[in-house]
């Protein structure tokens, strides 16, 4: 970026600035071209895994690989609260094809002080801001810089898009632009976190300077079109998915045919398919079963069986499964929140359980942004808010050793992963308590505070 544009403004920047490519250098999408799959393309795999990849490259030959066309933005603010915060600092990032062509920067001069945890987060003081123009002066460029372009933010929706809204409603204006956030494909591909920064580094991404606008922006357009690519190349890989009971059936005869071992690949995927071609919804078998008709040369379907794992595997597959075989965490943890439920009429139980149920919800939704979370260590990976509280950080407290045996090696570095997980779910501020004693017996040392370099604060 830097060769293409010449340095990002400093923090200290308080005039709007613009700087593009050429439009004649912008790049443009290369003519559509044919898919060809060519026969040393299957090399080294069976003919029935080539067959069956080849067909989900025909399936998805079609398929949109994401956004190429955008403007990608983001905002510093005075606060978190949406309802009053205003806007310090906008960046826009135009992208063509996938590539970033232009970008816009401007820092804005609000009508209400800074919060110190805005302060302390992206570092813009009021003096920054001193000769900066308000945002009445500064919408007008966004806007013509954004044109008909749809527009992404990380978080847009919970975010960026209410704060503008608002602020252009204040100017006597809509907001009538077409709107993307980038974060829930982020939570639909991946598990972990979803913060721009860790994205970024995913993807192998320069993130530059953590929550400075135009860093930020620029490095959201190139994980935009990350994201794209990733969730494109998943919808090539689950293509055709419910045909993967006949490759299960082809690649089970392909072994028993040769009577020679099965390339790596296609022993995983026999592994793999053969759930699906022995399941009672697959229809593989039947479907073999009739194709193969009067050609008495060719495997029985008891032959088929076999090679997939036998008769005694195929009837454990096909037994009806409960709910409890099926998701014993799940069903465990409705049983648990089931039996505290108080004395009551069924539909204050009913409000009650669903209150309760909430409060675990795996995708981050805060219903309230006054309500408290409260999770085990082991339920907030993936997680974020914007406060965490991790309660009993001390050795104690941490799963591994008993009453008369320390914890193991592996133990210690269990507990230290768990509590980095605690740790990393916060966005905004991170507190950690620790206790001297429970129920009147010491808690003992707290390790991993130590190797931090923290010492905790005593209050009685």
């Amino acid at each position: 970026t830097t060769a293409l544009y010449g340095e990002p403004p400093a923090s200290t920047d308080v005039d709007s600035t613009t700087t593009r490519l050429p439009r004649d250098n912008w790049p443009t999408s290369p003519p559509a071209e044919a898919l060809v799959v060519a026969p040393d393309d299957g090399a080294g795999m069976t003919l029935a895994l080539a067959l069956f990849k080849a067909a989900q490259l025909l399936e998805m030959r079609d398929a949109s690989a994401g956004f190429r066309d955008f403007t990608a933005i983001d905002l510093e603010t005075t606060d978190r609260d949406i309802q009053n915060a205003e806007i310090i600092e906008i960046a826009a990032v135009r992208v063509r094809d996938g590539e970033i062509v232009e970008h816009y920067h401007a820092m804005v001069k609000p009508r209400v002080a800074i919060a110190p945890g805005a302060l302390a987060t992206h570092g813009i003081d009021a003096a920054a801001l001193q000769d900066a123009p308000h945002f009445e002066a500064v919408w007008p460029e966004v806007k013509r810089f954004i044109d008909r372009d749809v527009i992404v933010a990380h978080n847009g929706y919970d975010f960026d898009f209410p704060i503008l809204e608002r602020m252009v409603a204040s100017l006597d204006e809509r907001f009538d632009l077409t709107t993307f956030d980038s974060l829930p494909i982020a939570r639909d591909l991946f598990p972990t976190s979803r913060k721009l920064v860790d994205l970024a580094r995913r993807f192998g991404i320069d993130a530059g300077q953590s929550h400075r606008a135009l860093d930020d922006t620029l490095a959201l357009a190139k994980v935009t079109v990350a994201l794209g690519a990733a969730q494109a190349e998943r919808a090539r890989k689950t293509a055709l998915n419910e045909h993967l009971g006949t490759l299960g059936v082809a690649l089970a005869l392909t072994e028993r045919v040769d009577s020679a071992p099965l390339d790596d690949e296609s022993a995983l995927f026999l592994r793999l398919t053969r759930v699906f071609a022995l399941g009672k919804f697959s229809g593989a078998l039947e479907h073999y079963e009739q194709e193969r008709g009067e050609h008495t040369d060719m495997p029985t379907v008891d032959d088929v069986i076999a090679a997939l794992g036998g008769q005694a595997l195929m009837d454990r597959i096909r037994t009806e499964k409960t709910a409890e075989d099926r998701y014993p965490q799940a069903m465990l943890r409705l049983r648990r929140l089931i039996a505290e439920l108080p004395a009551g009429d069924f539909p204050d139980q009913l409000a009650i359980f669903l209150e309760r149920a909430v409060l675990s919800k795996w995708d981050g939704e805060v219903p309230d942004p006054d309500r408290v979370n409260l999770l085990t260590l082991h339920s907030t990976k993936g997680l974020e808010f914007s406060r965490v509280y991790v309660v009993g950080a001390e050795d104690a407290q941490l799963p591994g050793g008993s009453p008369t045996k320390g914890p193991s090696a592996h133990e210690i570095e269990e507990g230290r992963r768990l509590l980095y997980v605690g740790m990393t779910r916060t966005i905004d501020r991170l507190i950690l308590t620790t206790a001297e004693t429970r129920a009147g017996k010491p808690t003992g040392g707290h390790q991993f505070l130590d190797e931090m370099g923290l010492t905790p604060v005593w209050q009685h």
